[in-house]
């Protein structure tokens, strides 16, 4: 077995995550070497056990890796594996990077600069419409509009991003043969046709679910240099994007709308929380091209506009000052030592749709910082 149908075997499998396999394969020379592997010695690695190290030692000699590459090659779906060049570069720095990638299109697509244009599925005519200026203007100037191929804000950038015949790159939820929503079935044909691609990190057969578009909202801001809001309620999906964004150290740019209307609540607390409020495209490649330019550290507002960020110091009553009632609930209830997002739920006594968000402002605020598996830090000076 070569490294590369290693890789894709592992991706195969429900019950193991990145984390855990670049784990493994630190300890076992190879992720190859895994299937040769007893599972004593699977056992023996960090964080496994003797339990899952068994599970995991009937699941690897069961996986229909074989088949799962001969289904590819025959639909014409390339399988790019983390080792691979064609690997998305800026993805693979990411804490959990996909093992693999199902990628029916340009393979090219994947590395291009990219910006994400993600919000709300309900969106409103003022939502589209602005969706697919930003997608058509950004692939005018030569930029990857990447998004998550919903209903809605999706859908309207990559079509903005086609109409200009310029590159989109779609991720899904689910797998490529079972492509979510049905209704952009010819269209995901279009965007391949114009040199874009169509991807997952899902084995043949999966279906989106609940626990599956989080996982793809990863890939998406991973993908790119800086995500662009569009229109989102406060708890939203995309929120979830946003605090994987800055997790990722992505920017963060927002697009305002109507001050009545539902679906931009949350543009508008991410620009009061320190995103980078946009207009128009002008304010978005001002951003990327800093980005991309002068390889400066991720920010949410650009620098001509930036002032001191709030931080934690010596005076927590002052910092606090500057926060809401529900901030400095979730803010306070984040122990010295670091808590984890369940704990802080259960602390302020907030729903925990509430704490994600409000967790995003601070973090744009730079009052907080994540850790792996939800474990939330106030930044010190």
């Amino acid at each position: 077995m070569t490294e590369k149908e290693a890789l894709i075997a592992l991706n195969m499998m429900p019950g193991i995550g990145a984390v855990t396999v670049l784990r493994l394969r630190e300890s076992l020379g190879s992720a190859a070497a895994l299937f040769e592997a007893d599972a004593s010695d699977i056992a023996a690695v960090r964080g496994v056990g003797a339990v899952r190290a068994n599970t995991l030692y009937d699941e690897l000699r069961r996986v229909p890796w074989s088949e799962e590459i001969e289904r590819a090659a025959k639909n014409n779906v390339s399988l790019v594996t983390l080792d691979d060049d064609s690997y998305p570069t800026l993805l693979r720095e990411i804490t959990d990077p996909p093992l693999a990638l199902y990628v029916a299109g340009d393979i090219s697509a994947l590395n291009k600069n990219g910006c994400a244009i993600i919000g709300t599925r309900h969106a409103s005519l003022y939502g589209r419409e602005t969706a697919r200026r930003f997608g058509y203007q950004l692939a005018s100037a030569g930029y990857s509009v990447v998004s998550g191929f919903a209903r809605g804000i999706d859908t309207e950038a990559h079509a903005g991003a086609v109409h200009a015949n310029g590159v989109t790159v779609a991720v899904l939820g689910g797998a490529l043969d079972k492509l979510y929503p049905k209704e952009n079935s010819d269209f995901a044909r279009e965007v391949i046709a114009k040199g874009g691609a169509v991807i997952t990190e899902y084995p043949f057969g999966r279906s989106a679910d609940r626990q599956s578009f989080p996982q793809r909202n990863r890939i998406v801001s991973g993908m790119s240099r800086g995500v662009l809001v569009v229109e989102s309620p406060v708890q939203s999906g995309t929120m979830i994007t946003v605090a994987m964004a800055l997790e990722q150290g992505r920017t963060v740019m927002a697009v305002p709308g109507r001050v009545d209307s539902r679906v931009s609540v949350g543009c508008h607390k991410l620009i009061r929380d320190g995103a980078r409020l946009v207009t128009s495209v002008d304010d978005v490649l001002e951003e990327l091209q800093d980005l991309f330019g002068a390889v400066r550290v991720a920010s949410t507002t650009p620098k001509r506009q930036q002032s001191k960020p709030l931080r934690r110091g010596e005076n927590d009553e002052g910092c606090c000052a500057a926060l809401s009632p529900e901030e400095r609930k979730v803010f306070s209830a984040i122990s010295d030592e670091g808590s984890y997002a369940d704990n802080i739920v259960r602390t302020c006594g907030l729903d925990a749709g509430k704490v994600n968000s409000i967790l995003v402002g601070l973090r744009i605020k730079h009052l907080v910082k994540a850790g792996a598996g939800g474990f939330f830090q106030r930044t010190k000076n």
